[in-house]
């Protein structure tokens, strides 16, 4: 009996060192990467014999700068996996899901031949030689460097959406109409619904 226990303790302990070796590989390579995004939408713009792909990811609101330009890395790096004979590929990145259908609000990468959109060659195209092939990044300022006051609540986002779809809805109408109008509607003052609505619109176009 003693035997069999001390045999037990023995395969516990292997499997928990195994365990602790997996796990510290799993998030050590989590961390260099910092693969952080959700495929929220995916296009086709191929044009002729070109392939061409567009991505539209959302990423977390406190993501650093290193850690987006890992996560657009990543998409190109799975997405040829899955299908060598992509060409070129754009991405734009989000914080928001509901701010994926607009210009990107995070940044853009595309990755190209010699970092040239649109300098596909035949003999690329025949021989998928992606050598050549470059990433060129444009990564908003406000990544990296948003605190979390910074970052508007969903809450204000509903009233800046509010305000916002009034405020185009009748462009004739005099603003402070409208502002009247939605403050009383959303249950908040006149002051409130404006320094809302500044607040998102500086946090999406800084």
């Amino acid at each position: 009996m003693r035997f069999n226990k001390n045999i037990l303790i023995l395969t516990a302990i292997i499997f928990l060192v195994v365990m602790a070796k997996y796990s510290w590989s799993e998030s050590g390579s989590n961390k260099k990467l910092a693969v952080q995004y959700r495929i929220v939408k995916t296009t086709d713009i191929s044009v002729g014999m070109n392939i061409r792909k567009e991505y539209r990811i959302v990423v977390p609101s406190m993501i650093s700068k290193e850690d987006l330009k890992n996560s657009m890395k990543n998409v190109v790096e799975q997405e040829t996996r899955r299908n060598p004979d992509i060409d070129e590929i754009v991405i734009f990145a989000y914080d928001r899901v509901e701010d994926s259908g607009g210009v990107y609000t995070f940044g853009k990468m595309e990755w190209c031949p010699n970092g040239k959109w649109g300098g596909m060659t035949p003999q690329i195209a025949s021989s998928n030689n992606r050598s050549s092939y470059k990433f060129n990044f444009y990564i908003s300022d406000k990544v990296g460097n948003i605190s979390a006051d910074d970052i508007p609540t969903e809450r204000e986002y509903e009233i800046f959406y509010t305000y916002d779809k009034a405020l185009w809805a009748d462009p004739d109408l005099d603003e402070d109409i409208i502002k009247k109008r939605i403050a009383k509607k959303l249950g908040i003052s006149e002051e409130e619904l404006y320094e809302i609505y500044i607040k998102v619109s500086v946090h999406q176009i800084k």
